[in-house]
């Protein structure tokens, strides 16, 4: 794996596996394998909660679609401050505006595309599978 990309995200499987982004294994064969598809699949439960809060938090993010037309440095420091007030908005015990509560604005996985495994690139898919024989054997 590079250095020009300091973090490794989470991303579902109707996304490319590329050596920044880690998707599911296709068709598990090992274990770990397995392992590793359970442990990605609650991380991102947890990451589609979170956003669901903002969404609730702030109603403008739900309704955009899931895509906000800006740079993806502008998109960064809207979701930052966002959280800021988010978090502010906690502290000050400020309720939901929204009935159904911070739930409800979760947005369904992506399902599976036909992108197969056997196009994505070697050298990232060996990324990944070192990933899971260091941390899911």
């Amino acid at each position: 794996m590079s250095n020009s990309c300091p973090s490794i995200f989470a991303g579902d499987s109707g996304y490319p596996n590329l050596s920044w982004l880690l998707t599911p294994v296709r068709n598990p064969r090992t274990r770990a394998e397995e392992r590793y598809n359970e442990a990605h699949g609650q991380t991102r439960r947890i990451i589609e909660r979170t956003f669901g809060l903002l969404k609730a938090r702030f109603r403008f993010l739900h309704l955009t679609g899931d895509s906000l037309y800006c740079s993806p440095k502008k998109v960064c420091q809207i979701i930052v401050v966002c959280y800021m007030l988010h978090n502010l908005a906690l502290r000050r015990q400020v309720p939901f505006l929204q009935e159904d509560g911070p739930d409800g604005g979760v947005v369904a996985a992506v399902e599976p595309v036909d992108s197969e495994e056997e196009n994505a690139e070697k050298e990232d898919v060996d990324n990944r599978n070192n990933i899971i024989m260091q941390y899911f054997q």
